[in-house]
């Protein structure tokens, strides 16, 4: 059997690298006394995995891990143990118990969605009014860099959603990207791409994923629910 895990990375800790988020969730799951599953060996590790990585210095609202468990163990009980053993920083928010044949986090995977905040200056506001028209493109190229140098590639049919708005002082951009094995469209390049329609330079943004999605029937559905 397998425990679905979702936790949030808050603002806090947005800047910790996934192998400290990682260490941080062993030790965690170790300290909640639950029945987990381990590898074999002379330095034996929970049989933990995470859905998506996240870059260094974006925070998650719904992430997820997935850790082999013994039978008999139910959600409720999950989160009663591991809650208090997580950092207050990682919250945990729900748990589902699934068949080892129920596929991998990471193989279901298709699309994110995102929010990228910066101040609602006319530079935002400039590229708030440009989503109109690169959406309406057939295709959108984009600069990809890489350590071969830089390839152009149509990033169009990697973008699934993308919607501008103000809330309180901020330029809010909602988006939802690709994110599978074969190809992944990075919220980076695609803001990049945007203040490029629109003329002016990238601002700061501050970048948080709020859920990531498998698909079913060709539409989106949240990876923890699939």
């Amino acid at each position: 059997m397998r425990m679905i895990v979702a936790f949030e990375k808050t603002e806090q800790v947005r800047h910790v690298g996934h192998l400290d988020l990682q260490r941080a969730v062993q030790r965690a799951l170790r300290r909640s006394g639950l029945p987990i599953r381990y590898s074999n060996g002379f330095n034996p590790h929970a049989l933990l995995s995470f859905a998506s990585p996240l870059p260094v210095g974006v925070s998650g609202e719904e992430e997820l891990f997935e850790v082999g468990v013994e039978e008999g163990v139910a959600p409720d009980a999950f989160l009663a143990a591991l809650s208090p053993a997580m950092p207050a920083s990682l919250p945990v928010i729900g748990a589902r118990l699934v068949e080892d044949a129920h596929p991998k986090l990471m193989a279901s995977l298709h699309s994110a969605a995102y929010t990228a905040r910066a101040a609602a200056d006319g530079v935002a506001r400039a590229m708030a009014q440009a989503v109109p028209a690169l959406l309406a493109r057939e295709e959108i190229i984009a600069i990809r860099k890489s350590k071969k140098g830089e390839n152009p590639c149509d990033i169009r049919p990697m973008l699934y959603a993308l919607q501008a708005q103000e809330e309180a002082g901020e330029a809010v951009f909602a988006l939802r990207t690709a994110l599978t094995e074969r190809q992944t469209l990075k919220p980076d390049l695609l803001l990049t791409t945007l203040a490029q329609e629109a003329g002016v330079e990238l601002p700061a943004f501050r970048l948080r994923r709020i859920r990531l999605f498998g698909e079913r029937g060709g539409a989106p559905v949240p990876l923890m629910e699939l």
